[in-house]
């Protein structure tokens, strides 16, 4: 433990990348190529079906259905013509099936053709005499010819396959060859689900060369030079090939969700970089080598950028609670791309900057946008420091209407929607639906559990009652039953004759006619509606719906309707695969939820942590709530549906802002440290981190704008909704954060490590005591990471219960801390009365653990009545802390020594002699040689091995108790122990009256 501050310091790793640049090049360029050979296997796989949760009830019935019933999936070719029922077109047509039924994949075509051959078993009837005939078959209205009879569908059923791609091209084929006088196309749900495979490919080669070159741009005006453009595109570029090539070789496609990998990493990464490059900038200025401006660079800027790096991966890694499976491969590749980026940025760059020259110091960028900047600049200044309370108050009238708006989001998703107007397949999906009947299928499943049970004429009158409301439901073009077919075999096997289109009134004649419809249309066809023992029905909906919120509108509708009139008959059920995405969509705001809860814990824990304060962490939390708030808001107040796209925007966003507020931080605590003024901390800041925040906002925001130019809607509206965020984001990292971070003070953890090396023995006992919150909060984390890597769902008592411990073990850190800085101090500040006991206790407290584990005893004998003495509580705490701490080391090193004693001791004694406050410090430890006596009070003197001692401690603590007008004497024997005692002057107001001759 001793030597963690010096294991965890960017020193060592940096020093070896400073000295090694060209093998850690060639390093990285060798595992670049590993992953590049990979890219030409990468595929493009998007699904309609990626928007399912696979363990929701809704999709298990769904399957168990399809089972049961067969796929209800199908492809609707739609033909054209002035007449159908011409000789050249029906025969043309008729050809048109019989191709379609050949494709591997088909299960069943139903057409016209096929109709009249089934039904003309002689061949004796004309096209006239087929029109007429089945002129009032309504089962064929809408849904196999259109009421002008210009327009027809040939209704491919599919196997029950995931990936119709084959089906759809072989069909496509064969339109394209008989398209000739004939207008054909096709429609359906795989279509819509090529779709999206297609024009993700499109976007994917289209958006991120245009997001490079978008990028280009403003880095030339940020940093004037080629430099600064190719070393953060660069590192972008391997981030995104290491990235792609790790989904090649895993085999996982590129889909919907996924194809926004690359814009975030080229907005982000470009961020990141133009943080570094600036603070390089800076340092190459002051630097006489590229080796020296790359070391102090990565000093001062590799632990703020790892820990921006692994809050926007825990922004990510929430997400991998969704239960939608796109979504959890979003994430997953979008922290592996932004962990490549980090290890890219902490291993190429410091390698590639110290080979290069220095940079031009008179190059600073485009001056016009330098002094926009700066003018810009000046003003968020003015705000924090003079308008404070009048900004305040107005950013939360803004956040005040903005969060009202959130409770008007409504989820939804529809496929359909996500292409553009101009799109063929909203073309197609809009003409059919005015032509025929929808192509979108939902089943209403009713169950009687009762054999036989539709072999009864007036249940058959059932479903024919149930087809009529079904009917007369927005959306619904068209319903298909076991009645209509009945109806049809009843209408076939009595010549023709219209009065027989009709179900029939006796049950025996339901029997025979069933008979009749298994050998007419055989099996397949009756198994679609009807179980083998007729106690289950199926009625199949033809509807032009594709909204979720449609769906489940229409389910309640039927629900409603069935439950009233036939809950005492049979079940009913609901199905399709609309109904399974659109109750997986309803999911969306539980899975935004629980993903945005755990980055708001988990981000929460990482910043209290680093500047111990609870305080803090929620300062941080409120700025980076800022922007998704008003996001959100909007989305509400403009009817912006939340999708599976939108809802990724929470967990991105608040992992990108915090970035921005940690670089505030980390610089404002580096400030506030000269010289304690808050006002001008908050000026330097501003005006050091700025115009990078500035920047790099805009350098995300235009990235993610790319997005608005996608094929598909809801990545369009993502984009501009992320540029909203961010610059939300901007708002508050540059006007709220300042201003509630004034009221509060910093001491992060960073600081204490580089506190613990010069503090004597510090660092071993006050590690383990940080130790163990740490470890607590490390074993919360540790249970969420394996829970969502085992793909549990974790409940909601548990989430509370490890973010209640986080923020209790933040508490204890905090404490610790607090007892920390006690010992450090302004030498200026105005010394007070000062109860020496009080400040012992409160030492020994800190310490304890320690010294317990070290079976040291602790013996205190204070006097109780002892008076004041004029001082500084934490210097005069520095002065015993350094006590304590050099003889406990004392009486470990005599235990290596000679070994330990049952009698090790620490022995602190307090009372007042001659008008004087005494303190001793006394100890059973290995004492003092004579010939060093006298130089241990000399700075940088220490007897301890190299690295475990400054020399600094005790000549610190007699430059502190001179200050008081205090003195040290010391009685050592070697190998005995040592003794220190100081005295002290009372303070002026405890001290006795003189009294007069």
């Amino acid at each position: 433990m001793p030597n963690l501050p010096k294991a965890i310091r960017t020193e060592n790793w940096l020093r070896f990348i400073i000295d090694h640049p060209y093998q850690i090049i060639l390093l990285i360029f060798l595992i670049t190529a590993l992953f590049a050979v990979q890219l030409p296997n990468i595929r493009f796989q998007t699904s309609i079906y990626d928007l399912v949760i696979k363990d929701l009830s809704e999709t298990a019935y769904y399957e168990a259905f399809k089972k049961e019933f067969g796929s209800e999936e199908l492809i609707l070719v739609v033909a054209k013509a002035e007449e159908i029922f011409g000789t050249d077109t029906f025969r043309r047509i008729g050809l048109i099936a019989q191709k379609l039924s050949e494709i591997p994949g088909v299960r069943k075509v139903i057409s016209l053709p096929g109709i009249k051959k089934d039904m003309d078993i002689t061949s004796r009837w004309s096209l006239s005499d087929f029109e007429n005939i089945i002129a009032p078959i309504d089962l064929f209205k809408r849904n196999l010819l259109s009421v002008d009879n210009r327009t027809t569908v040939l209704s491919v059923i599919l196997d029950d396959v995931k990936y119709k791609d084959d089906i759809i091209e072989a069909i496509e084929e064969i339109i394209e060859n008989e398209r000739n006088g004939i207008s054909l196309y096709q429609i359906g749900m795989p279509l819509v689900s090529k779709a999206l495979a297609t024009y993700t490919e499109k976007d994917f080669f289209r958006l991120p060369p245009i997001t490079f070159l978008v990028i280009a741009v403003l880095l030339f005006c940020f940093f004037g030079n080629i430099r600064g453009i190719l070393i953060p595109t660069g590192a972008v570029f391997l981030a995104l090939i290491w990235t792609f090539g790790l989904m090649a070789w895993t085999e996982t496609p590129l889909s919907l969700l996924t194809m926004i990998v690359p814009i975030l990493l080229i907005a982000v990464g470009t961020a990141y970089c133009m943080h570094i490059m600036s603070e390089y900038r800076a340092c190459a200025a002051r630097a006489d080598s590229p080796s020296k401006a790359a070391y102090l660079c990565f000093v001062s800027m590799g632990f703020p950028t790892s820990l921006a790096v692994i809050t926007t991966i825990i922004g990510l890694a929430s997400l991998l609670l969704n239960k939608i499976e796109s979504i959890r491969e979003f994430a997953l590749f979008s922290c592996i791309g932004m962990l490549s980026m980090l290890i890219i940025m902490l291993t190429l760059l410091p390698a590639v900057l110290a080979v290069l020259p220095l940079a031009n110091k008179g190059r600073r960028g485009w001056s016009s946008a330098r002094d926009a900047s700066d003018r810009l600049i000046a003003k968020i200044i003015q705000l924090n420091l003079r308008h404070e309370k009048g900004l305040l108050y107005v950013i939360a009238v803004v956040s005040a209407v903005a969060f009202s708006g959130i409770f008007l989001i409504r989820v939804e998703t529809n496929p359909v929607d996500y292409f553009r107007q101009d799109t063929p397949i909203i073309q197609h999906f809009k003409d059919v639906c005015q032509q025929t009947a929808g192509s979108f299928p939902v089943n209403v499943v009713l169950n009687s559990k009762t054999e036989g049970y539709f072999e009864r004429p007036s249940h058959l009158k059932q479903i024919e009652q149930i087809q009529g409301f079904l009917n007369s439901l927005d959306g619904v073009d068209k319903t298909i039953s076991f009645a209509d077919f009945l109806r049809l075999v009843n209408y076939a096997t009595n010549q023709y004759r219209r009065e027989y289109y009709a179900l029939p009134e006796e049950a025996r004649e339901v029997r025979m006619l069933t008979n009749s419809y298994k050998s007419m249309l055989g099996q397949e066809m009756f198994k679609r509606f009807m179980n083998q023992d007729l106690s289950k029905a199926n009625i199949v909906l033809r509807t032009h719906i594709s909204s979720s919120k449609d769906f489940l509108e229409l389910r309640r509708r039927i629900q409603g309707f069935l439950q009233k009139h036939f809950s005492g008959h049979f079940d009913f059920h609901i199905t399709g695969f609309g109904m399974v995405i659109s109750q997986s969509s309803q999911l969306l705001t539980m899975g935004l939820i629980k993903s945005l809860s755990l980055t708001i814990v988990l981000i929460f824990g990482v910043m209290a942590l680093l500047f111990f304060s609870t305080r803090v962490g929620l300062i941080a939390i409120l700025t980076n709530c800022f922007p998704i708030i008003i996001t959100f808001g909007l989305m509400g107040w403009f009817g912006i549906r939340l999708s599976v796209a939108t809802s990724l925007i929470a967990s991105i966003a608040i992992g990108l802002a915090v970035d921005d507020t940690i670089h505030y931080l980390v610089r404002y605590n580096r400030e506030f440290k000269k010289d304690l003024d808050k006002d001008r901390s908050l000026r330097d800041t501003i005006r050091g981190v700025g115009r990078p925040i500035i920047f790099t906002t805009l350098a995300i925001s235009l990235g993610f704008s790319i997005l608005i130019f996608s094929h598909f809607k809801p990545t369009a509206v993502f984009g501009l909704l992320m540029v909203i965020t961010m610059l939300s984001a901007l708002v508050g990292d540059l006007l709220i954060l300042p201003s509630l971070i004034r009221r509060v003070e910093l001491v992060t953890a960073w600081d204490l490590l580089r506190l613990m090396p010069t503090m004597g023995g510090i660092s071993a006992g006050i590690a383990h005591e940080l130790n163990q919150p740490l470890n607590a909060i490390k074993m919360g984390s540790e249970f969420l990471k394996m829970m969502i890597q085992r793909g549990k769902k974790i409940q909601e008592e548990d989430l509370s219960q490890v973010a209640n411990e986080i923020s209790v073990q933040v508490d204890r850190a905090s404490e610790i801390i607090s007892r920390l800085s006690q010992f450090s101090g302004k030498l200026d500040f105005e010394k007070e009365e000062v109860d020496v006991n009080t400040i012992i206790r409160n030492t020994l407290a800190t310490m304890a653990h320690q010294l317990a584990l070290d079976k040291i005893e602790a013996e205190l004998h204070l006097d109780e009545t002892l008076p004041p003495v004029l001082a500084h509580r934490n210097r005069l705490g520095q002065v015993v802390f350094s006590l304590i701490s050099n003889a406990k080391d004392a009486i470990n090193e005599k235990k290596e020594v000679v070994g330990g004693t049952n009698t090790d001791f620490i022995r602190v004694r307090s009372f007042s002699e001659n008008d004087r406050i005494v303190v001793s410090f006394s100890d059973s430890g290995i004492g003092i040689p004579d010939d060093v006596r006298e130089r241990i009070f000399e700075p940088f003197f220490t007897t301890k091995e190299a690295g475990k001692g400054k020399g600094l401690g005790l000549s610190i603590t007699n430059e502190i108790v001179k200050d008081y007008g205090g003195h040290i004497d010391i009685q050592s024997e070697k190998g005995e122990g040592t003794t220190f005692t100081l005295t002290f002057p009372k303070a002026l107001s405890s001290a006795t009256p003189e009294t007069g001759p």
